[in-house]
């Protein structure tokens, strides 16, 4: 199921909002079951965080290249594997990188999910006042009242409140970041931009905002109107009606089941969410066939070897034209090809020597088995429908006549 990102500056109260948004969206649920637009037979859909810093990867891990590095493979890993049919995933953290962003945003396309970026949009002061306070509070701590990650985690206390109580100021103490490492993380910050497709939808929460647009958040990666309200009624939208039952009733088990052009209705105004289309980036070609390159090896050797048995039965080029049934040249029948290698007249008697397979003769072995190795490095690729698209595939039972039309195009430019 969708993907949440969320980014923004540090110290911006990003997993404040993790936390609300997560009990919004399950609030949401609740409401859309007890209502009966989505049935109570569904399972309902486990709501996850992914915090993108814990005890063992600290704030600080952004001071050094290689450490922020590990950090940001550890989430994405904790993400993918939460990713499913069954369940959100909200994505705490900066995700400052718009590249990291872009490959969050590839993993969701490949599983065939929706996914949103959530930008917590507190402004630089704000950023700033947050992390003094935060290091005011830390420098008034004893030893003694400092508890670890793993004492908050087991504290209710400390744990984000209800998001209807509270706001963005009362938020469960982080730990602060260092003041240079904190203006370091400000300027090398990428905001996200409706330019870019893996940032669209993009949704803004300001700071002086109690609550970020769940209900929009939730139509746009479900398709479901939130409130069970703003369902349309089949008078006022005929064409829009049956979405709401369509889904309910897979409970979105497919993603791709809902029509390019859909809108779903809410509050008066209309919203329409796109099918998630794989593309190239995030879909494994098809495996090509183990045996693919020996069928075309073999195919390019029986012919090469058809045109050296025919040289050797007609060494002279004036007596296989003599002899060929073809006035305009010479014509070698090869295997399992529909057409004969052709050599034009001109082109054989033009030689240096009137031997074909002579040495500097247009048949002599070296300059086929050239011909054939430069073919096969150059469709290799195309054997047997690897491309994903598979457009411009070659079939192993194509190879012959592929070869064929290589060579006498290849002869006939001799002059």
């Amino acid at each position: 199921m969708p993907l949440i990102i969320l980014t923004g500056y540090p110290c911006s109260g990003l997993t404040y909002r993790a936390h609300q948004l997560a009990s919004l969206l399950e609030s949401t649920q609740s409401a859309l079951f007890d209502a009966g637009v989505i049935p109570a037979s569904k399972p309902r859909y486990k709501i996850h965080v992914v915090p993108t810093h814990d005890y063992s990867h600290p704030r600080t891990v952004y001071d050094n290249a290689r450490t922020e590095k590990e950090t940001r493979g550890v989430a994405y890993a904790r993400a993918k594997r939460l990713l499913g049919r069954d369940s959100f995933v909200i994505l705490d953290g900066m995700n400052y990188i718009k590249g990291y962003r872009y490959q969050l945003w590839c993993e969701a396309k490949a599983l065939g999910t929706t996914c949103c970026v959530v930008h917590v949009g507190t402004p630089v002061d704000q950023c700033v006042a947050n992390n003094e306070a935060r290091l005011h509070r830390e420098s008034s701590q004893t030893p003694e009242t400092k508890a670890t990650p793993d004492e908050a985690s087991q504290n209710p206390s400390s744990q984000p409140p209800p998001a209807t109580s509270t706001t963005p100021q009362e938020q469960a103490p982080e730990d602060p970041y260092p003041p240079e490492l904190l203006n370091n993380l400000i300027f090398r910050y990428e905001e996200p931009s409706t330019a870019s497709r893996w940032d669209k939808p993009l949704f803004t929460v300001p700071w002086a905002d109690a609550e970020p647009p769940t209900a929009d958040i939730w139509t746009a990666l479900t398709g479901i109107a939130a409130s069970p309200d703003d369902t349309p009624t089949p008078a006022a939208s005929p064409a829009v009606a049956p979405l709401a039952a369509t889904l309910a009733a897979t409970h979105l088990s497919d993603t791709a089941s809902v029509a390019s052009g859909t809108t779903t209705a809410r509050g008066g105004s209309s919203l329409r969410r796109a099918p998630v289309k794989p593309h190239q980036a995030t879909v494994l070609p098809p495996a090509t066939d183990s045996s693919a390159l020996y069928s075309m090896e073999k195919r390019t050797s029986a012919i090469v070897s058809a045109i050296r048995s025919f040289t050797l039965a007609h060494p002279s080029a004036e007596a296989a034209l003599a002899q060929s049934p073809h006035p305009a040249g010479i014509a070698i029948a090869v295997p399992e090809a529909s057409a004969p290698v052709f050599v034009p007249a001109h082109v054989a008697t033009s030689g240096s020597t009137d031997e074909l397979a002579g040495a500097g003769g247009l048949l002599a072995l070296p300059r086929l088995q050239r011909l054939r190795r430069q073919w096969i490095s150059l469709n290799r690729s195309y054997v047997a429908a690897s491309h994903s698209s598979n457009r411009g595939s070659l079939a192993p039972e194509q190879v012959p006549d592929a070869f064929v039309r290589f060579l006498n195009a290849d002869f006939a430019g001799d002059q």
